[in-house]
């Protein structure tokens, strides 16, 4: 009876290990290293890959399993903080860094550094054209002490094109020191603060006192051969107490409002076809 219960017992064990073994082998985990070949074989460049979190990588790689992706074009650009005269407290502005692109700040934004960026890629789904927009924030050395929690993220597009249904994306990331590995935080409340036919506004949500970034994307395709080859993108921070937000459409533009400073930077990038 005992070697019965013996062998039973050893086949309980190996059955359940062989099952963790087929678990572990079920659980796949995409090397980064795999993600940055792949997407430099489709063109991207060398700063992007330095740029991106593995999880934004990973969101671009998922999408080139469905079809052919090709990137198109990057762009980024770095704010720095300028105080400008005032006859009460000093007032600070962010002024674009040398060497812009076509970007805009309006407003201020109580950082030293802000760096936005747009990285636009070509993508193939089922033979259709779409393409793959990407807003990415990243705040810099002098962070925000209560975080981006209320900050809004928006993405605008011009007449002539339609969004890819449940294309819409966003993640936020943070860091204690801006150099060791990013750690994923949250997904800009799940799901866009606000949805329109030229776009969509999402709400940023993390109220740690540390290093914050983050991207936002969605995919959309041409409706009409007349339509502008751009996109827009508006960063707006909450730096007051306001609980509402106004939020207004229209080709290639989008206006926030919810606060009385309404700090924010805008920047656009044109891209081929």
């Amino acid at each position: 009876m005992k070697k019965i219960i013996g062998l039973l017992g050893m086949i309980t064990v190996l059955s359940f290990g062989h099952g963790l073994l087929v678990s572990a082998e079920d659980t796949t985990v995409i090397p980064e290293k795999t993600l940055d070949t792949f997407l430099k074989e489709a063109g991207a460049p060398n700063e992007l890959l330095l740029r991106w979190e593995y999880d934004q990588k990973l969101d671009l790689y998922e999408k080139g399993q469905e079809g052919k992706i090709e990137f198109d074009t990057s762009e980024q650009v770095e704010f720095i903080e300028k105080e400008i005269p005032s006859r009460g407290e000093p007032i600070t502005e962010l002024i674009e860094a040398p060497k812009s692109g076509s970007f805009s700040a309006a407003g201020t934004i109580s950082s030293k550094k802000l760096k936005v960026s747009h990285d636009i890629w070509s993508m193939y789904y089922k033979d259709v054209k779409y393409k793959s927009v990407y807003a990415n924030y990243h705040w810099g050395p002098s962070v925000k002490f209560r975080g981006t929690k209320g900050d809004k993220i928006a993405i605008a597009i011009p007449s002539g094109w339609s969004i890819k249904a449940k294309s819409y994306e966003c993640k936020e990331f943070q860091s204690s020191d801006g150099v060791h590995r990013w750690r994923y935080m949250a997904s800009c409340g799940g799901a866009p603060y606000d949805l329109d036919f030229y776009g969509a506004v999402w709400n940023l949500t993390r109220s740690d006192g540390v290093r914050h970034k983050g991207w936002a994307s969605f995919d959309m395709k041409r409706t009409s051969k007349k339509a502008q080859l751009k996109v827009l993108s508006k960063y707006i921070e909450d730096t007051g107490s306001s609980k509402t937000w106004s939020i207004g459409w229209g080709p290639m533009s989008v206006s926030i409002n919810g606060d009385q400073t309404d700090n924010r930077v805008a920047w656009d990038t044109s891209f081929k076809y």
